[in-house]
């Protein structure tokens, strides 16, 4: 048995969208079961933090504070206002919302006004880029190239981002990616110029995270349960400091070879290790006698859209170690399912 021992530290971000009754089941988080997630947090005495404050650690390579929770909303939905806002007035618990600007700026139905959001940005609220249109951003158009593509991407953030600054003055240079979709040469460039990017992958954040897609835990549908919301906010960076291959975009077939992951150390047993994707436990190959990099193999053709392998050890104190790996798979004609 191996044993690692360096303490790990880590962050969770959580992601909503609407907090609401009526609206999707599959982005939605009933007020209800947002209200037990904040009561919770301060009966546990979780730190709820702003991003900004996380993100400046981690530009900074700071140590982050354990039992530290963040909470984010993509999309900017009214009922974040109407629901959401007097839940976390009540416990004074700060948080971000990731705004596509298009949606705001035709005034769509079930979306925040400017004035809104500038209104509660004053008030302390991080709001963030979640681009323009919220496409997906690993579509190239037809007869695009790889250069043009970026370039269309990073003009898509700039413009997002000048909106949001008109608008509210805040300018932080966090991007949450639609989808959560990424590709090596998109996160590349975000990176270059100055942002940090967030994912909806699952997992707790370290400064090993990688920095264009940290990870935060989806809790819409029910993802956000309460009999698995303290496992999550509870867990531990199972930090990878190297995965093959990186990309995030699956194979036109949908077969992944081989994944390897070289894992940092940490206060895991390599004997309790254990992956899993769709729906399978995966067998473990572990490449070194130090048991610090190991080789999975998806089990089946990944379908059209999202997929993920999660690995997982248990931890000190009933804590869980988690890592996630998600991949989009295009359809034939390169585009990617909602």
């Amino acid at each position: 048995m191996a044993i690692l021992t360096i303490r790990a530290q880590a962050v969770v971000i959580l992601q909503y969208h609407h907090i609401d009754d009526s609206t999707p089941a599959s982005t939605s988080t009933s007020p209800a079961l947002f209200a037990e997630h904040l009561e919770w947090l301060k009966q546990n005495e979780f730190s709820v933090m702003p991003l900004t404050e996380v993100t400046d650690k981690l530009r900074n390579k700071e140590p982050l504070p354990d039992k530290t929770v963040v909470i984010t909303f993509d999309d900017a939905y009214s009922s974040i206002y109407k629901n959401a806002l007097p839940l976390l007035k009540k416990h004074n618990f700060p948080f971000t919302i990731f705004v596509n600007t298009k949606a705001v700026d035709k005034r769509q139905s079930r979306t925040m006004t400017w004035e809104q959001l500038k209104k509660i940005g004053d008030q302390g609220t991080t709001l963030a880029n979640h681009t323009v249109h919220h496409n997906h951003l690993v579509e190239r158009n037809s007869d695009e190239t790889q250069g043009a593509w970026i370039k269309r991407i990073e003009q898509d953030l700039r413009t997002a981002e000048k909106r949001i600054k008109e608008e509210t003055g805040q300018h932080h240079k966090l991007l949450a990616w639609p989808f959560g979709e990424t590709a090596p040469a998109l996160e590349k460039m975000i990176l270059n110029n100055g942002y940090l990017g967030f994912g909806q992958q699952s997992g707790a954040v370290s400064l090993l995270s990688n920095p264009a897609k940290l990870p935060r835990y989806p809790m819409g549908a029910g993802y956000g349960a309460m009999k698995s919301f303290p496992l999550k906010v509870r867990s531990l960076p199972l930090s990878v400091s190297d995965i093959e291959p990186d990309s995030g975009i699956a194979p036109q077939d949908g077969r992944i070879g081989p994944l390897t992951l070289h894992l940092h150390p940490g206060e895991w047993s390599a004997s309790q290790v254990a992956c899993y994707a769709l729906g399978k436990t995966l067998d473990i190959a572990w490449q070194n006698k130090e048991k610090t990099e190991l080789e999975v193999q998806m089990p089946d053709q990944l379908p059209l859209g999202r997929s993920r392998v999660n690995c997982t050890a248990p931890g000190p104190d009933g804590r869980w170690f988690w890592f996630s790996k998600d991949w989009v798979r295009l359809t034939n004609d390169g585009r990617a399912l909602d």
